[in-house]
């Protein structure tokens, strides 16, 4: 490294070290990160295990007991509920049922005379656990059902097969879930985020910060190009980034493989060659950023102007990962190759598929590196420039 470069850089990195808002700042998003996430899957779970089935009330009961015989053997648990209001509100489910089913009070007529008998499920909607195990019974009752047609067919010698002419198996071919996609994502998402965190008060320190209190002014009277000096404050912007950003994967990672199992909708397949990848790819992020951040930096007259401006760059990376994670399947193909969009992809590929995806990484790595390289360019000539000496 030039030595004026390193010379700035350690200067920066002194004053930075001492700036107690720049690390309570670090420190809020490194350590508050895993524990969000960690109370996020902790809501997502459901609290009664994987070994728990559902449970449904029945108004009725006497009337059924081949439905509650096939109910028990399937493991659901059946509760008689008592005939007292059966009002049609979600508030009615008895305690501790996931649904309750009246039956109509000529059910077992109806299904001792071949004809339809009816009944009434209700299910409370409210939450992702409640609406799936409301669907998982609705769908044990209505497998019931075709239970009892098969036995009717069969025992009028009708084939079965006249009644279900084709039999349907499903294969799951995705790679990931569904929720392990979005889950995923928001986590690669927070990754991608750390640098322009960790870094926004540094990298307006640097630049718009030292206009302010008119110091740089002073830096550039020195005997030190314009590019020398912008390298310096960079790399200490990129490096506290860095920093930042490798502790906040870190403890979610750890937090993540200490979690019970049944809270994380997803799993991890992390390689010693992924997490090279990553690391590698996660430098040239958080260089990139570090840029980005400078070139915004250089043109505010203040840090609380810059904070302005860097609120509104912050919107691009959060629209971009929020359009990543719920407007996938309608983003053309073109866009993992994207800054921001090909980090996550990478990341997501690598932390959860346990595969490296060569030309996502490496349009990930080139765009970071391509985008350095402008934004210092441009910060190092509006840095030197005559306008820019006038104002300091």
């Amino acid at each position: 490294m030039n030595a004026q470069i390193l010379t700035v850089y350690r200067k920066e990195m002194r004053d930075m070290v001492r700036d107690k808002r720049a690390l309570i700042a670090i420190l809020s998003y490194v350590l508050g990160v895993p524990v969000m996430f960690a109370f996020l899957f902790f809501l997502m779970s459901d609290d009664r295990g994987e070994n728990v089935k559902s449970s449904v009330a029945i108004d009725g009961m006497a009337q059924a007991p081949g439905l509650v015989a096939y109910l028990e053997r399937d493991g659901y648990e059946v509760v008689d509920a008592a005939d007292e209001d059966t009002a049609i509100a979600p508030e009615n489910i008895p305690q501790g049922a996931d649904a309750f089913l009246v039956l109509e009070a000529d059910y077992s007529a109806a299904l001792k005379e071949g004809r339809q008998a009816k009944a009434l499920l209700y299910v409370d909607e409210t939450s992702r656990v409640s609406t799936e195990r409301g669907e998982d019974i609705r769908s044990a009752i209505l497998s019931y059902g075709n239970h009892v047609a098969g036995i009717r067919v069969i025992s009028r010698g009708v084939p079965v097969g006249l009644l279900s002419p084709i039999s349907l198996s499903l294969a799951d071919i995705s790679k990931t879930s569904f929720i392990n996609k979005v889950m995923g994502n928001m986590l690669m998402l927070i990754f991608a985020l750390a640098p322009f965190v960790v870094g926004l008060s540094v990298a307006l320190d640097a630049l718009a910060g030292e206009r302010e209190k008119q110091s740089l002014a002073t830096l550039m009277a020195q005997p030190i190009s314009g590019m020398s000096l912008t390298l310096g404050k960079w790399a200490m912007v990129a490096t506290f980034g860095l920093v930042g950003t490798v502790a906040t994967a870190t403890l979610n990672l750890v937090t993540i493989s200490f979690l019970p199992p049944d809270l994380l909708p997803f799993a991890l397949k992390v390689t010693v060659p992924g997490l090279l990848m990553a690391g590698l790819q996660v430098a040239t992020l958080c260089m990139f950023v570090a840029s980005l951040q400078m070139a915004v930096s250089i043109h505010a007259k203040s840090f609380k102007e810059g904070q302005t401006y860097m609120s509104m760059m912050m919107i691009v990376p959060v629209f971009v990962g929020y359009s990543k994670i719920y407007g996938e399947s309608k983003l053309p193909g073109f866009v993992n190759y994207l800054p921001i969009f090909s980090d996550m992809e990478s990341l997501s590929s690598i932390f959860f598929d346990g595969v490296i995806n060569p030309q996502v990484t490496g349009s990930a790595i080139m765009a970071g590196l391509a985008g350095t390289a402008l934004c210092l360019m441009l910060t190092s000539k509006r840095l030197s420039s005559e306008h820019m000496i006038a104002d300091s």
